[in-house]
C-alpha cells in the first residue's frame, strides 16, 4: 500500500509533526527518533494519542475532504467552485484525490493508533489508569478511522500492527466487511470498559465511554445492512446500545440552532476539535504550524466570508423540509411556518445573513440556496483563527438510529420507534405524530414501513448537511431509486474506488466492481 507503514525505524518525529499534510512515511525528518527510544514516558503517550486525534483534524477529514465526497455525491447537495465536480456527476474515478486524501489519512490515524495500542502497555512509570484510559481511546479511533473506510470504500486492508517484522507484510489484500465490522466490534467493547463517562475541563473533547457505545451501536445498525454482510442480530445489538446512550448518561437535545456553534454542547457525544487548536490544554503535541494545517478552513461563504459555499444545498433537500407546516412559537417571525430546522440548515431568498449583507440573494448559489448549518453567524474564520467544532455523533442521530433498529429488530417495538422519533421533533415544536397533518403521519399500528418512511424523511431534515444522508442511502439500499435519475448507478456507485496509486503499490489489492 502507498500508505507505508511497514517500515523498520518508525520516525517518530511524524507523529508530533501533526499538522503534516503528506503521507507520514514519506517525510525524511532531518532528526528522528526511533520508536524503542520514544515511547518511554507518560509524555510521550500523551502525544503519541493526541496525534491520533489530530489525523481527524487534517483538512482531508473533516475539515474538508470527507464531507466534499459524501455530501458531493449526495441528492442534498452539488459541490460548486471546486476541482471535483465530478462528485456531483457521478463521473468520478480511481484517480480522484479527494479519494486517495481519505484513504491516507485514515489509515495515518491507524497506524498512529497502532502505535499507541501497541507500545504504551510497555511504558514503565506511567499511572496505570491513565494508561488504560490511553489505550481505550486509541481503540476508539482506530474504530473510527476503520468505520470511515469501510462506508468510503467498502472492504480494505485490515492492519493491526504498526510494525511487523517482515516489510512485505505491507501488503495486505482487502479484509472482508464482516471481519472489519468485527474488528470495530471488539476495539469499541474494549473501549468502553476503559474510557470515562466524562471528563475534567482540561480533557474535553476525548473520547467518553458514551461515544464508545454510540459509535458501537452504529457499526452494529451498518451491519445489518446487505452491504455490510446483513447481520440479522445487528438491529438488536444496535438497539441496546443506543438506549444505553440514551438512558445512562447526560447527554441532553439542546437548542437547535446551538448545535454547531456551541462547542462540546451537552448533545453533541463526540466532536472532531478544532476551537482553539493549537492552544487546546490537552494539545501536547508542540505543532508550529498548526494553525495553517488543523483550523477548517474558510471556504467561500457568499460574498467571500467563510463557510463552505463549496457545498450547495439541492432544492430537492429545501423541499423536503415544507412537506409539512409550522404552527408553533416564531417570536421572531423567522420560520414562515416552515419547519425551524430549514432555517438553520439553509440559507434562501430574505434570511438575515450578517450585518455587511443584511439579506441573503438568490444570486449567491447556483440554486439558490446556500449551507448555513455551522457556518451561522457569520464570522471571518481568517481573521480571528477560531473555528467551531464538527459533531460527528450526536443525540439526535442516535435517537433516530434507535428509531430505525427497534422498528426493524425481530421483538419490534414500534412504538419506542415513533416516541424515538418524537423526541427529535419535540426539540423544534414540531407536531409529534400522529400527525394528520403530515403524509409521513405514523402511529402504533403503522407497517414497518410506514415508519421506516417516517424515519428517513426525519434523518434528512434533522441531518442535513451532518455527512449523514448518502450513507444512509446506500445501507437501506434505495441510492438506486433516490439517485439513480441523477446518475448514480448499482453497483459501481456503492463504494467509491479504491485509489489507483494504491493498487499500484500494492498488487494483493483488488479494485471496486465497474472501475
Amino acid at each position: 500500500m502507498k500508505y507505508r507503514i511497514f517500515i523498520i525505524t518508525v520516525l517518530i518525529t511524524t507523529i508530533i509533526y501533526v499538522g503534516c499534510d503528506t503521507d507520514i512515511l514519506d517525510v525524511k525528518p532531518t532528526e528522528s527518533v526511533a520508536v524503542d527510544d520514544f515511547f518511554t514516558t507518560e509524555s510521550e503517550a500523551m502525544q503519541a494519542i493526541n496525534a491520533t486525534y489530530a489525523s481527524l483534524q487534517d483538512r482531508n477529514m473533516y475539515s474538508e475532504g470527507y464531507p466534499k465526497i459524501v455530501e458531493g455525491a449526495s441528492d442534498d447537495m452539488i459541490l460548486d467552485n471546486t476541482d471535483n465536480l465530478d462528485l456531483s456527476s457521478y463521473t468520478w474515478n480511481a484517480s480522484g484525490s479527494r479519494f486517495d486524501a481519505v484513504w491516507q489519512e485514515s489509515y495515518e490515524g491507524i497506524f498512529r493508533a497502532n502505535l499507541v495500542i501497541q507500545n504504551v502497555p510497555e511504558i514503565e512509570n506511567m499511572d496505570e489508569s491513565l494508561k488504560g484510559r490511553v489505550i481505550a481511546e486509541a481503540r476508539f479511533l482506530r474504530a473510527m478511522f476503520y468505520w470511515h473506510l469501510l462506508n468510503t470504500f467498502g472492504e480494505v486492508p485490515l492492519v493491526l500492527n504498526a510494525n511487523p517484522a517482515d516489510p512485505s507484510e505491507a501488503a495486505l489484500p482487502k479484509s472482508s466487511s464482516l471481519d472489519l465490522i468485527d474488528q470495530m466490534v471488539t476495539d469499541l467493547t474494549e473501549a468502553i470498559s476503559g474510557l470515562p463517562a466524562n471528563y475534567d475541563s482540561g480533557n474535553i473533547g476525548r473520547a467518553t465511554e458514551g461515544a464508545a457505545k454510540a459509535l458501537l451501536g452504529k457499526v452494529h445498525l451498518y451491519s445489518a445492512s446487505p452491504i455490510y454482510g446483513g447481520r440479522a442480530e445487528g438491529y438488536e445489538l444496535a438497539a441496546q446500545q443506543f438506549e444505553s446512550v440514551i438512558n445512562d448518561y447526560t447527554y441532553q437535545l439542546v437548542n437547535y440552532e446551538d448545535l454547531w456553534v456551541v462547542d462540546n454542547n451537552a448533545e453533541n457525544i463526540f466532536e472532531v476539535q478544532y476551537a482553539s487548536i493549537g492552544g487546546s490544554i490537552w494539545t501536547t503535541t508542540d505543532n508550529s504550524n498548526a494553525n495553517e494545517t488543523q483550523i477548517r478552513p474558510a471556504l467561500n461563504l457568499p460574498n467571500g466570508r467563510g463557510g463552505n459555499g463549496n457545498l450547495v444545498p439541492t432544492e430537492s433537500l429545501v423541499n423536503e423540509f415544507l412537506v409539512e407546516s409550522y404552527d408553533g412559537p416564531d417570536p421572531e417571525g423567522i420560520y414562515n411556518n416552515a419547519d425551524p430546522r430549514l432555517y438553520y440548515t439553509v440559507w434562501r431568498e430574505g434570511d438575515f445573513f450578517d450585518d455587511q449583507e443584511p439579506t441573503y440573494q438568490t444570486t449567491w448559489s447556483p440554486t439558490g440556496f446556500s449551507l448555513k448549518k455551522g457556518l451561522f453567524p457569520v464570522k471571518d474564520r481568517n481573521e480571528d483563527g477560531d473555528d467551531w467544532n464538527v459533531p460527528v455523533i450526536r443525540l439526535g442521530d442516535v435517537y433516530l438510529m434507535y428509531a430505525e433498529a427497534l422498528n426493524s429488530k425481530s421483538s419490534r417495538d414500534s412504538q419506542g420507534a415513533i416516541d424515538a422519533i418524537n423526541a427529535v421533533r419535540s426539540r423544534v415544536n414540531m407536531p409529534t405524530y400522529p400527525n394528520p397533518n403530515s403524509p409521513y403521519s405514523v402511529d402504533a399500528t403503522s407497517s414497518e414501513e410506514e415508519i421506516f418512511e417516517a424515519i428517513v424523511h426525519e434523518r434528512r431534515i434533522e441531518l442535513g448537511g451532518e455527512y449523514a444522508r448518502y450513507n444512509d442511502l446506500r445501507r437501506w439500499e434505495i441510492a438506486d431509486e433516490v439517485m439513480g435519475p441523477l446518475g448514480w448507478q448499482h453497483p459501481k456507485h456503492t463504494f467509491f474506488p479504491i485509489p489507483a496509486d494504491e493498487l499500484d503499490n500494492n498488487d494483493q489489492l483488488e479494485q471496486n466492481p465497474n472501475y
